[in-house]
């Protein structure tokens, strides 16, 4: 089973063998997308595939795929070739992690027909910051369910902390910082357009500030407003992870726009 469950994956019977004389053909700009996977590849079956422009096992960027949403991808697995399509970065990377839970141990993949694109925007988890090692991993586990926002509370080396961003970037993971008036000189290690702001009130002068650099405050839902997407801790392990991948919600958390401002 694909987790989260793709949009469409009508049942296939069959799997595509994996050895080292297949060959991956690459399109467009899925380089990146390409490597992931053949790296995952090596480190389960020991095969380093080399590129071929007539590979059986195609990575393609293809514009023509945008009708899926800018996170969508379509993968097709057969007994004689894969094939993955998606029209943005996001979508390609996806399409990688379904591959992956395809996968089997004896080095085949299953067959598939899967085309998918998230149901909500966010999909994210909240920790404090822990030693970087842990957060990295943290990442690859995220990425593996397909969420895409860690929401983090700002503390500790600004070093540390870029460099969280930029691990978080290449898996295609948004660091959201919580900052209040107080820590806000933070602002600038952070390129998410969001930023959270807690349980706290958003005054019109700390509105008009993350205004100014173009940011848009979040916060805690109270039932106000619909919320943006599930949202889970950390801390709750892999099976709050499985969760909100699968829009449950985990530990009964809300995150919702904070636009307008409370006096």
């Amino acid at each position: 089973m694909i987790v989260p469950m793709p949009t469409s994956a009508p049942r296939r019977t069959g799997s595509f063998v994996l050895t080292e004389d297949v060959t991956v053909r690459v399109t467009g700009q899925a380089r990146t997308a390409a490597a992931m996977l053949r790296e995952h590849i090596f480190r389960e079956t020991g095969y380093l595939l080399a590129e071929s422009p007539d590979g059986m096992l195609m990575v393609s960027h293809d514009p023509a795929m945008r009708g899926l949403g800018p996170e969508g991808y379509a993968l097709l697995v057969s007994n004689d070739a894969v094939m993955l399509r998606a029209g943005t970065q996001a979508g390609l990377r996806h399409g990688v992690q379904s591959f992956r839970q395809l996968m089997t141990r004896d080095a085949t993949v299953r067959a598939a027909d899967l085309r998918d694109s998230p149901k909500f925007a966010w999909r994210g988890v909240s920790s404090a910051l822990l030693p970087p090692a842990e957060m990295r991993k943290a990442i690859d586990r995220m990425a593996a369910y397909k969420l895409n926002v860690l929401h983090v509370f700002p503390d500790g080396d600004p070093d540390a902390l870029r460099d969280l961003v930029e691990y978080g970037r290449d898996h295609g993971i948004i660091v959201v910082p919580e900052l209040s008036p107080a820590t806000i000189e933070l602002l600038e290690l952070f390129p998410s357009r969001w930023v959270h702001i807690g349980t706290a009130k958003l005054t019109t002068r700390f509105a008009g500030l993350l205004e100014r650099h173009g940011k848009l405050p979040v916060r805690w839902h109270d039932g106000g407003a619909d919320v943006l997407g599930p949202h889970g801790k950390l801390a709750e392990g892999d099976d709050g992870l499985r969760a909100v991948a699968t829009a449950g919600w985990a530990g009964g958390l809300r995150t919702t726009s904070a636009v307008a401002p409370a006096w």
